[in-house]
């Protein structure tokens, strides 16, 4: 892992994603991007020097979160390894989208809320876009994940064929911390599977991955969401990873699984795409 991208918007949920990102970078000697953006409909980095000019707020607001941001960062979280700061102007999902397509990244770490959170509201827009558009792999958290954290991983799937191709994008992390994952497979009335089926997709998984431990469970619930939430609740374990479906055409108040637990529980979901 060579790259991570944090959305950084100076909330409480943004500083846990910066720290979550800093953990993993210790492991892993990632460089880290935090982006800060501006809000504005307007895509500023493409007008010309002469049309940006006319926007002077703008202007104003990006230079001082430039001069806000290197002091601020060491404060809040300090770090050995050195942070890049970037700071955009535009939509928010659309200018973090870009810094990390450009930047090759590896993986994009952000808050379940931004700045507008209030209790009891469903996660943020913008996680939900990322959800939904970024390529790689998006770590959402609701509250800082710690070493331990991610040494006992959850890996919630069917177990088809697209499972170890979405695991093998993230097998050199569970390396790195050399974490024990713990297949689940919720079984419920309306996606009901045998005892025998579910093992043999599972075999099928761990093989050619004899270095890692690996656990396999099957949890019974009427619902796939709140068995994958209870599960984790019951074995301690704080970090989730989830095979996502692209979902990027898909209607606004469409809601996948992902979403469903990072709204229920208070566990850090990766969510994978193949």
């Amino acid at each position: 892992m060579k790259t991570i991208v944090v959305p950084f918007d100076f909330s409480s949920y943004s500083l846990e994603g910066l720290k979550t990102a800093q953990k993993i970078q210790s492991k892993t000697d990632a460089k880290i991007l935090l982006v800060t953006v501006i809000p504005s409909e307007i895509d500023f980095e493409k007008l010309s020097e002469e049309a940006q000019k006319k926007y002077p707020d703008l202007i104003e607001q990006m230079e001082e979160a430039e001069e806000v941001l290197p002091e601020y960062i060491q404060k809040v979280a300090p770090a050995k390894a050195p942070i890049e700061q970037i700071v955009k102007i535009g939509v928010p999902y659309e200018q973090i989208l870009r810094v990390a397509q450009a930047n090759q990244a590896d993986m994009i770490v952000m808050g379940a809320y931004g700045k507008g959170f209030e209790e009891g509201k469903f996660i943020g827009s913008n996680l939900q876009k990322m959800l939904r558009l970024a390529p790689m792999p998006v770590l959402a958290v609701k509250k800082a994940l710690d070493g331990n954290d991610f040494r006992k991983i959850a890996f919630a799937s069917t177990f088809h064929e697209d499972a170890p191709k979405a695991f093998a994008e993230i097998k050199s992390l569970v390396k790195a911390f050399k974490a024990s994952v713990h297949q689940l497979f919720v079984n419920t009335p309306e996606n009901f599977a045998s005892s025998k089926e579910i093992k043999q997709g599972m075999d099928l998984f761990q093989s050619g991955n004899e270095e890692i431990v690996f656990h396999q469970h099957t949890y019974s619930a009427r619902e796939v969401e709140k068995g994958i939430v209870a599960f984790c609740q019951e074995e301690g374990i704080h970090l989730l990873f989830l095979v996502s479906g692209h979902h990027a055409s898909s209607p606004a108040y469409q809601i996948g699984v992902t979403e469903t637990v990072l709204y229920q529980g208070d566990l850090g979901v990766l969510s994978l795409k193949v």
